[in-house]
Order: C-alpha cells, then structure tokens, then sequence
C-alpha cells in the first residue's frame, strides 16, 4: 500500500513539474500578490516614494517615471494595486485577471524588467469531462480507462478497483499516463468495476467519477495489429536525471512484436510495450522510434536533454561619447540553445539598422552591437535568454556622454519617386561643420546604417520600399573652437515615403490614352489604393481619379490635340500620408503623339553559350527614340523569377538549374516621361543537363592580393580556365588560361569583386560547372589603443592601403596612407586629444571600407602614486628590518662582554625597612653623603669614601656608561654566590696581609651566622653595603637597626 501511494504521489509532483517548466504561478486565493522580482536584483536601489503634500502646499507635477510599472499581457496597469516595494495585488475577475504578468522597476535613468509570470486562478471542475466507460478486453491484450477533468493545477488522479487502490498484481503491469491507467497486459484478475478520483492538491477538493466494469475474455481470434489510443508527447524535453516514459500499446492476435529503434539503426535491447528511460543522460538525447514488426506502424519519441539557460558574459556596464559603436555581451549556454531577446528600458528592440546581434565565430559570444550612438540611445540594455528548461536575463546601463553639439535644425523632406525622397535641413549656427549623415528608419523602429558622410545641406535617399513611410533624422559632425570634431544627437525627425509610381501609356486610337502601372503592382504587392492625378500641360488644376488597390490601368479621354502631364499615386494604408508632391515627376502625352513609342519594342531575341548553369541572352532594338535601358526577366515552371536591368543589350544568367526550360523577356525603358515601353516576345532557353563524371570538384582560393588559384579533379591533358568578374559578359569575352595541369594560378585578379570560373577540357571537349570564387571584402574594423598608438585591425587579406586623418574635411586623398601586408596596423604620432578617421583601401580597386570613427583617447589613470606608496612601504619595512638585525646584533656582543647576571634585590627578611636602615636617604632634598650634589661625594665619619655618583660614567641621557676597564687589582668577579659582592676596603687599619688595599674580595672567614652585636669579632663589618643597599650587617640574623653601628665603605664602583 505504501508503494501505490508513492507511485500516486510521484504522478502528482510531475503534474505540478509540467506546470512549472510553463511558468505558471497559481494562487489559491481570490486575491494574488505577485513579487517583482528583477534578475541581478540586488543591484536594484528603486527610488524612495515622493513624501506626501503638506495642506499649505501647492501641487506640483508628478515625476514622469514611475518607480514601478506592472504590465497585463503588455497592457499597463494602473497604479491602485501596487504597493511600494513593487507587489502587484489582483483581484480575481471573470475572464480578465488571469494572463502574463511583467514589472519593471526604474534604475539609473532607464527600466529593468523583471520575469514574467503566468498567473492562473486554482479551479476545478464540478463535472468530468472525459470519465471511464464500460470496456471488454482479451487476455494478454492491452487495455485503457481515461478520466479527465478541467483542474488548475493539474488534477492528481487515484485509480480505484473494486472501492480499493489497485492491487499490486495489476500496478506492476499498469502505466499511469496523465489522466489514463494503461494496463499492458490483461489477466483475469483485471476484471472489475473501476473509477478515478481527481485531486486538486491547492484546493483540496475531489472529484469522483461513475464506475465503468471491466470484462475479460479469453479470445484466441486472429486480430490485426493496431496501436491502442493513449496519450503521449512526441516532443519531451527532460532534465538530467529524470526517468521518461514512452508508451507504445498495441492490440493484436498474434501478439505483435515490437522494436525499439534510436535513431536510425541502433536497436534497442527492449521489445516491451512501454520504454522507460531512468537516470537520463545527454546521451540519451535522440529520436526513438517503436516498430511493429510485419507493418507498417512506428510511433516516433523526440527526447531532448535539456539544460538551464546560464548567462556566462553578462553585458557590462558602458559609458560612451556620441556617433561611436557600443557593444553589450550575452553569452549563454544551454540546451537546447538559448535564444536572446533584447530590451532597452522595458521594450523590445527591433534587430536591423543600427541594432544588430552577432555571434562571433572566435568565441561564440553574442553581442549587441548599436551602431552610431545619440543621447536617445542611453538608458538599461537587457537581455533575456530562454530555451524549454528555464529563463535567464542581465542588464547594464548605457551612459552617453561628452561634449554636446546643436543637431542641424528644421528638416524637411518630399518624395521625388516611388523609392526616392529628398532631405534638406538647415545648418547649425556658430559652428563649423564637418560632415552630415542621414539615417532611415521605418515604422517598425528598424534603423539602417547611416550613409555616407557629406557637406551638403540634402541629399536623396533610396529607401528599402516603395511607398512605405520612413523617418528621416540628420546628424552633424561639428568641430568645436578647441579644434575637436564631435557629433551631435540626431535631429527631429521628418517622416515621407517615395510617391509616383512607374507608368506605361499608350493611344489605342486618336481620342484615348492607355496608362498603366502593372508591373510595379506586381513587383510591389500591398497598395490599397490608387489615385490617378492629370493636369493640361499649360494649366496648374489637376484631377484626381481614386482607384481600389486591385486596379492597374486607367484610360483617359484625351484629343490627340491636346497635351496632359500624368502621375499615378499609391498608399498601403487607406489613410494616406499627408506630405509635400511638388517634387513627384510628371508624364506627359507629347512623345505619344509623334507616334515613335510603339516602334521601341526588343526584338531578335538570341540565347548564346548555353551551359548547364548559364546561358546569354542578346537583342536588338532600333528606334528614333532614346532607349536609356533594358529590363530582362527569366522565368520557368517552377514559380522562378528573377529580372536585371542594364543598359546594354545581351546579359547573362548564372546560377540555373540544369535540364531546365527557362522562359525571356525584354522590355525597354524610354527617355521621357512615357516609362516603360512594350515587352518584347519570349524566348525559351533549356539549359544543358549535368554530364556525368569527369569533373567531380573545381576549387578556387586567393592566394595573394591579386592571384587566384584555381584547381580541379578530372582526367585529360589539357585544359582551359574561363574567367571574368563580370557577371553579365557574354562567354566569349571571359579571359582564358590554358594549362595541360589540374591547376593553374591566375594573377591580375580583383580580388574585391566576385569572380566566375569555368573549366573546359579537351578531347572530349567538355566543360565543368560556373563556379563562384568569392572576394574577400573588407569589413567590421576594430580599434583598439596601446601605449605606442591605435592599432586598428580588420578581417581581410591581403595588401591593403590604410588611410587615416584626424581632420575629416580633408578630401580622402589628402589623408595620411601606409600599406601593410598584415590584417592590422599600427598608428602612432597621433595627437590624442582629437578623434581620427581611418579607412582601408585594396590598391588598384575602388572598394573601401567604411570609415572608422575613433574616438578621442579616454583619459588613463596613472599608477604612479601606487608606486611611490609601495616604494615608501618597502623602504620603511626594510629599515625596520635592519633595525630589528641591529638590535639582536648589540644584545649578543652585550651577552659576550658581561657573562654574568645583574645583581638581584636582597630578598632578605627585613627588606621592609630598607629606608629606615639604608645610609642613602633623603635629607632635605639631597642624600646625606651629600650624593645629591654633581660633586663625588664627601667623605663619610670613618674616612671611607661613598661615591654615589660619578659624572665620567654617565651618557648623555644620563644612563650609566658600561665598564670598559678591567684590572686585577680591581677585580669585580663574584663568587658563586649571586648574591654575594665585593666591597673595596680603603680603611688600612682593617687591612688584612690576605688583602690589598685595592682588593675588593671577600675575607674567606666571613660568617654571615655570626653575631653583629660582636662587632670585632665579625670581621666583616668594615665591609661596604653592596650595590642593593645592603650591608653584612643585615645579613645577619640578629640584626638591629642602629645606623650608628655602621662605618662608611667605599662601594665597588667608586
């Protein structure tokens, strides 16, 4: 029993897993308070909240950025429920309190998003769904009981048989699926009357469903074989770990056999009905695949391993001048591979133009990479990166800073055609200017790279899409007083879209023209609507004619006297942009009258060189009127179309499929305002079909800046390389190398544009695949500053010529230039306090890079008060050192020169009243033999000298000088008694022969036993009190105190 309620409670935790993997937070209250919680989020210092108004204060302006901002499904929520530390509160309402909740909190000048939650009110449903039925099954078959009820969370399921849990003869051969019980393989004891009951652990309630029987029946009838219906996920992502189960029933009599297969031919050992998969690994990881042998039937398992998204480069913080490239990093790792969104203050930031995410291939680091930076561009750059397991995000702030400059003022713009607007703006005043660059950017916030830099005050833009409105913004590069060239924000910006779309006219008779536009409908789908504008050429009134978007020509009644200027307008959107057309050219009907425009018709039409990829088209046209170019479309049976133009006549297409009918047509463009003219008709081209075997590779490479290698593997002697960089050049202008080798090395190569080979050879003739050898551009410069300059580096190869100038209103060849043959280049004698411009050039070619705008040299802190600080560190340390080796040094030579231990205090029992007894007192301020004064001292009332002070003995700070001075008559040796010392005797009548007058030696006799009351008999009374004050007198152990007793002696260091 305890095992079945393990089982039960195991269904249950996954349940609630699967829940989880999608997020979804559910509250059992009506009332949910929902956290705002921030990735990184204890860098988050949210803004206090304004203190509240005083009743004498007037009202002032709410602050524009709240601190917190709760969105419903991207839908801003008021402020009402959210309390100051950021918690939302929601309140339960039908059908519109549940969704995907987002906070975001406001941090250094910009919003930091916090995860998303996916918040679901707890329910579940008085009725099921789906409940078991009656069912009938044969021995040894499999058999299935649903039960389903709408629960949130997901209902936990308990099966019962017989108002019982499952017995343990069927849960060992039973699968619970979520809301089925599968039992694999039926016996006789399966037979009963089953029922589920469903649980929704957070609200504690339960549902019962209505009985069902099952019946078993022993039927040995032939039975062909088909799965049993039970509920599985074809796509199953798992974590480490985990067990899987993959559910493969099938009915039939023979029972089938069934394989297990991973991948496309691994077999699997297993044959059972149910795979299950315990402690998964990544090489688990693949497709698995169930076969019933003898049929057709398989059932297919994707298992991906997932791992956690980790955010291994977070994007650091950045602070940058204006016009220069930032880069922010999200490197991630994950399984399956993450994706990244970006974020810029709580919004979504649209990939194109200056915004673009790349991978580097060295490292695989992804990066945000914002090109030309304005001070709009400031504020929280946030990333979120998610996969099947989890959700990861980091954020930085973007600073913007230094010198401002003014924007150039009042922009303005007018279309000039269906994809061309003009620009003007007006230049800032006071300053010099230096350049100006124009940037486009769509409705959709998608900005493209700005263009090239110029000193004009407009300049006509291409835009991507005809038609569609764009907005249009200028900035000004600006040289300020002190020399420095900076970039200023971008201006207002000004929106148009291009207007006036290509028109053909015609005059089916004297009385009426023909103006049509379908082919610019086809080649631009979307117009909603058309406006057909006509005015008399000598007559400023026009007419307008508003046509539904599905109409693509228009005839007007129009004398073949009479002279009109026609224009066809166009809008995707039913409300049309209001916008300036002074400057949208006008068609006139003058050219149709001379007659000439239907003779301009391309005609003899002639395909040449037709090879298994390619094959030339020429023409001819012959007509009064001037032909300013071509339009040639190639079209086949497969929906396959594409169309150049050029302005000579033949051009070759590459790149075809072999064995192929392809379908041409020509059409000329006349000069004038009569557009295109007629198409001329077609001419069908079949490609040759591919020739089997003899050229199997034809490989190309630069091997230099001007050489191409070119080699292949086929059989012959001699061979033939065809080759041009141009790619619509019939074949019989290609250069030709020949060669009797299986490769060749041709020189004289732009290595900058693409070049298209061909392979002949002989004997047989027969010629190999075009093949393309693509140019090595020049692209994505880096910059990077060293203490000997800038080094700047590119991807190229090859010689290159490297221009650079630190004064962008030079013309370019006035620029400073230096050629290398490596990818990078070193820049020195820079002035460091103006930016430089810098741009790589391949000689002989026109192709250049873009220019590179390097910024002014940041200002570096110097480590010199680092170094000076670890120097006086160091000096101090080792003067220490050598004052510590100093000491020890004067400590052991004072050990050598005085062996002998310092004289201790007589620790005698009279000690305390050494005052009383001691000679050396105090007497009025000096002592009494007169030891006070800086003489000696004076003689003491038995003729002996007591010299307490001697001035040649002491330092200069008044310290006892050491004794240098060793003799034997004045020998200061001890005895082995420590605290026994030698006295100098100067009394000659106590002079013994045994002694010398100088002799400070004790008498061998003396006894310190003896009585002191017997004077003469202890001869060692004459003695001198010994450097602790103490004489032998008190040494004595009938000592009195009688200082009349005692005669002067003369101390050893007198």
């Amino acid at each position: 029993m305890a095992f079945l309620l393990l089982r039960l409670l195991v269904v249950a935790v996954i349940a609630a897993a699967a829940d989880d993997v999608h997020n979804v937070t559910w509250s059992p209250s009506p009332r949910a308070r929902l956290p705002c919680v921030v990735a990184d989020g204890h860098r988050i210092q949210p803004r206090p909240p304004p203190p509240p108004l005083a009743s004498d204060d007037k009202p002032r302006a709410l602050d524009k950025q709240q601190t917190f901002i709760w969105t419903r499904d991207n839908v801003e929520l008021s402020q009402k429920r959210i309390f100051t530390n950021g918690t939302l509160e929601v309140s339960r309402k039908q059908n519109n309190s549940e969704g995907v909740y987002q906070c975001k909190v406001w941090q250094n000048g910009g919003y930091v998003l916090g995860y998303p939650v996916n918040l679901k009110f707890t329910h579940i449903g008085k009725q099921f769904t789906q409940q078991p039925t009656n069912t009938t099954a044969s021995i040894g078959q499999p058999v299935v009981f649903t039960c389903n009820i709408s629960s949130g969370p997901s209902a936990m399921i308990t099966w019962m048989k017989n108002e019982e849990l499952l017995p343990d003869n069927i849960s060992r051969r039973s699968l619970f699926l979520p809301n089925q019980l599968l039992i694999t393989d039926v016996t006789e004891e399966d037979e009963g009357v089953y029922r589920c009951l469903a649980t929704n652990p957070l609200l504690n309630k339960t549902r019962t469903s209505r009985p069902a029987w099952l019946r078993v029946e022993n039927i040995r009838s032939p039975l062909a074989a088909s799965f049993l219906p039970v509920h599985y996920e074809s796509n199953i992502v798992v974590t480490r770990g985990s067990t899987i189960v993959l559910p493969c029933p099938v009915l039939g009599w023979p029972r089938p056999k069934i394989n297990w297969l991973k991948g496309v031919q691994t077999m699997l050992e297993s044959n059972t009905q149910v795979l299950v998969l315990r402690d998964i690994e990544r090489r688990h990881e693949g497709k698995y695949k169930c076969i019933v042998e003898g049929t057709d039937l398989e059932k297919i398992f994707n298992i991906i391993v997932g791992e956690a998204v980790n955010i291994t480069i977070p994007p650091t913080p950045k602070e940058v001048v204006r016009a220069t490239t930032v880069r922010f990093n999200c490197t991630t790792t994950g399984h399956p591979k993450p994706t990244i969104t970006w974020f810029r203050d709580g919004k979504p930031l649209l990939m194109g133009g200056r915004y673009n995410q790349r991978l580097s291939p060295k490292d695989n680091r992804v990066e945000l990479v914002v090109g030309g930076v304005t001070s709009d561009d400031a504020g929280i750059y946030q990333c979120f990166a998610s996969n099947a397991v989890s959700a990861a995000s980091m954020w930085a702030a973007l600073r913007v800073t230094g010198e401002g400059a003014p924007a150039p003022g009042a922009p303005r713009c007018w279309p000039v055609g269906a994809r061309h607007v003009l620009v003007r703006w007006a230049r800032p005043d006071v300053f010099s200017v230096v350049a100006y660059t124009v940037q486009t950017t769509d409705s959709a916030g998608t900005s493209s790279s700005p263009g090239q830099p110029h000193t004009n005050t407009k300049e006509e833009i291409t835009v991507p899409k005809a038609l569609t409105p764009y907005t249009f913004q200028v900035r000004a590069v600006i040289q300020t007083s002190s020399k420095r060239t900076i970039a200023s924000d971008m201006s207002e910006g000004v929106i148009c879209q291009g207007q006036g779309v290509p028109i053909y006219m015609s005059r089916p008779n004297d009385d009426k023209v023909l103006i049509s536009w379908r082919e610019f409908a086809e080649e631009s789908p979307g117009v909603v609507q058309w406006i057909l504008q006509y005015k008399a050429s000598n007559n400023s009134r026009e007419e307008n004619i508003t046509l539904d978007g599905v109409i693509t020509s228009y005839t007007l009644d129009v004398p073949k006297s009479e002279s009109i200027l026609v224009r066809v307008l166009g809008s995707r959107s039913l409300e049309w942009l209001v916008q300036d057309l002074t400057l949208v050219p006008w068609s006139t009907t003058d050219n149709l009258d001379r007659g000439g425009m239907a003779s301009v018709v391309p005609e003899a039409l002639k395909a040449t060189h037709i090879g298994t990829q390619e094959f030339t088209v020429t023409w001819r046209c012959e007509s009064t009127v001037q032909v300013y170019g071509y339009r040639i479309c190639v079209t086949n049976d497969d929906d396959f179309k594409r169309c150049v133009e050029t302005d000579r006549e033949w051009v070759t297409f590459m790149n075809l499929k072999p064995a192929t009918e392809y379908e041409v047509t020509v059409k000329a463009r006349a000069a004038g305002a009569a557009g295109e003219l007629s198409t001329s008709l077609p001419l069908h081209v079949t490609t040759q079909p591919l020739v089997s075997g003899r050229f199997r590779e034809v490989t190309c490479k630069f091997v230099n800046a001007t050489a191409l290698q070119v080699t292949w593997v086929a059989e012959g002697t001699h061979f033939s390389v065809s080759y041009t960089n141009k790619m619509y050049v019939p074949l019989e202008q290609w250069d030709n190398v020949d060669t009797t080798s299986n490769t060749v090395l041709i020189n004289g190569i732009d290595r900058t544009t693409d070049t298209i080979l061909k392979v002949t050879a002989y004997n047989p003739e027969e010629s190999s695949n075009v093949v393309d050898c693509h140019a090595a551009k020049i692209k994505d410069l880096h910059y990077e500053f060293i203490p000997s300059g800038i080094r700047v580096s590119w991807n190229g190869t090859g010689v290159e010529t490297v221009r650079y100038s630190q004064n962008l209103t030079l013309f370019v060849e006035q620029w400073a230039s230096c050629n290398v043959t490596d990818n990078s280049v070193v820049l020195r004698n820079l002035d460091p306090s103006l930016q430089t411009y810098v741009m790589v050039k391949t000689p002989d070619t026109t192709q250049n890079s873009q220019v590179l705008t390097i910024p002014v040299r940041p200002l570096v802190k110097t480590n010199s008060s680092f170094y000076i600080g670890m120097g006086v560190a160091g000096g101090i340390s080792g003067l220490c050192v050598l004052v510590v080796i100093a000491v020890c040094v004067w400590r052991r030579r004072k050990n050598t020169r005085s062996p002998h231990r310092p004289r201790r205090r007589n620790t005698s029992p009279n000690e305390g009243d050494e005052d009383e007894t001691s000679e050396m007192k105090n007497m009025g301020g000096g002592l009494a033999n007169g030891g006070g004064s800086k003489d000696a001292g004076e003689p003491l009332l038995n003729g002996h000298v007591h010299i307490t002070e001697n001035p040649q003995s002491k330092t200069p700070n008044g310290k006892m000088r050491k004794g240098r001075l060793y003799v034997d008559a004045f020998d200061l040796s001890r005895y082995d008694d420590q605290d026994t010392t030698l006295e100098t005797v100067l009394d000659a009548s106590t002079a013994t022969a045994a002694y010398n007058l100088l002799d400070t030696s004790r008498s061998p006799h003396y006894d310190l036993s003896l009585s002191s009351r017997d004077l003469s008999a202890n001869d060692s009374f004459n003695k001198l009190p010994d450097d602790n004050m103490n004489s032998e007198l008190t040494r004595s152990t009938d000592f009195e105190s009688d200082n009349s007793k005692i005669q002067p002696t003369l101390q050893p260091n007198g």
